[in-house]
Formats: structure tokens, sequence, C-alpha cells
């Protein structure tokens, strides 16, 4: 199993030290938030997206196999039309960002933006959804639905089934569905559930409610059983808040354990 972990998993100033000990631990990508390498408008610094991609290749032989929080400072909401309209296009310069990087799966997180208002319905969202579906295929990349609990403060796509049937009904290859396991522990679901859906998953998640530490967990394993089962290509990666150099390391190696052999 590839494996990756994101760059929201320590603090900047232990970029070199984790880029290091996951090369040691044999990963092969590294999955970015972009404002955490461009904090400004990074969707306009495609030439610095390139350039940090060529790096982390040539030096650690990372590729970066996906880009979350990529709404991060954007406010709004994707059912009023004005907002919708301007985080569509803030979302087509992410799709540039990513092909300048070589990155082809961008997880759609942005709980708050997408919480349904009084007075509107989840069906409204699809059009967003549907267009951004296609303008994803047009640059070569996935647009990755990630179910998120009410924990997050949203009350639209809670759960992985409903993710996966939002991105079954649209049927657009431009979307996907990025695994989150920590929203899968929240819900009480379990990776069996899903096992005829995984051809719509681009991406994996393996987090804790909350972001926390990774934490060993029977899902962990039993997760592991069904990528192998079903032949599942894509990355695993490690998505946590900033840990201490310690703490990333043990998780960082315990996620290799459990998922590097298969």
């Amino acid at each position: 199993m590839k494996l990756a972990a994101s760059n929201l998993c320590w603090a900047a100033a232990d970029d070199e030290a984790a880029w290091g000990k996951m090369k040691e631990l044999g990963y092969t990508g590294l999955e970015i938030a972009p404002t955490r390498i461009f904090p400004q408008a990074p969707y306009d610094c495609l030439n610095g997206a390139a350039l940090f991609a060529g790096v982390m290749y040539q030096k650690y032989g990372f590729v970066i196999p996906s880009m979350q929080s990529i709404w991060y400072g954007q406010s709004g909401s994707i059912f009023d039309v004005a907002d919708a309209a301007r985080l569509e296009e803030y979302t087509k310069e992410a799709y540039q960002f990513a092909r300048a990087c070589r990155c082809g799966s961008l997880v759609f997180g942005c709980p708050r933006q997408r919480a349904v208002p009084e007075g509107h319905t989840p069906e409204e969202a699809e059009g967003f959804f549907a267009r951004l579906g296609v303008e994803a295929a047009r640059n070569g990349v996935r647009l990755a639905l990630e179910a998120n609990p009410p924990i997050y403060n949203t009350n639209y796509l809670n759960t992985t089934r409903e993710a996966f049937r939002l991105v079954k009904k649209l049927g657009l290859p431009g979307l996907a569905v990025n695994l989150d396991v920590g929203t899968m522990i929240a819900n009480g679901e379990h990776p069996e559930d899903f096992a005829l859906d995984m051809k719509y998953v681009s991406h994996i998640h393996i987090s804790e409610p909350g972001l926390g530490a990774i934490q060993p967990r029977p899902i962990h394993r039993q997760l592991a059983l069904l990528l192998g089962a079903v032949g599942y290509r894509g990355f695993v990666s490690v998505e946590m808040k900033a840990q201490d150099p310690d703490t990333l390391a043990a998780c960082l190696e315990y996620v290799k354990e459990v998922f590097g052999e298969v």
C-alpha cells in the first residue's frame, strides 16, 4: 500500500525532520494543504507549486497524491448563488494548482461552507458539485467528497454512505470519495459496509474524530484487509492536527505497520 502523510500533521518548523522520517519509513506521498506552503493567495503560485513538487520528488521521492483544506480562509455558502459562483471559480484555480504539482485528488471537506441553511435542501447543491466534477475531469483531476460528521459543524454529507450516494448519483469521472476513517469512527461505520463502493475512492485519510493523534484501533486492520481484497491502488494518508516529533513518528510507524505490507 502506498503511504502518505498530510503536511498539517506537524508544525512548519519541523518540515525537514518530518520529511526525513517519512522517507526513512518508506512513505512516498506528501499530502498538502496549499496555504501551509503559500500562506497568501496560494493558487497564484503555480510556478512555486511545480517547483515545490519537483524538490519533494527529487530530494525525498515524494509525489503529491492529494490536496486538502482547499478552501482555507474562504467564507460563504454553496447554497448562496453569489457565494457559490465565487467558490466555484476559486476551486477551478485549485485545479490549476493541483495540475502544477501533478496532484490527482483534491479533498472537498469544507464543512461550514457546505452546511445546509434553513429553508434550503441538500439537493440544491447537486448542480454545484456537478459543475465542479465536469471541470475537474477537464483538468485531469478528481474532486474527492469527504463525509464530515456533525462534530465539524455541518449537516450535509455527514455519513460515508451519503458521500458515496451523491458521487454515484452524479456519475461524473471528475468526482470521487475521500474515505475518512475519523468520520467512520465518529459514525460507528465499518469498512465492510462499503466493500462494493471502493472503486469510487480516490484517497484515504487515517484520522481520528477531532483530528487528534492516531490511536491503534481494530478498524485500521479491517480496512487494510478490505483494501488488499479489492485491489485499492491509491494512497493511504495520515491526517492529524500538528503533533510533536515523537508523537508524529509513533503514528507514522503505526500506520506503516498496519498498511505498509498490504
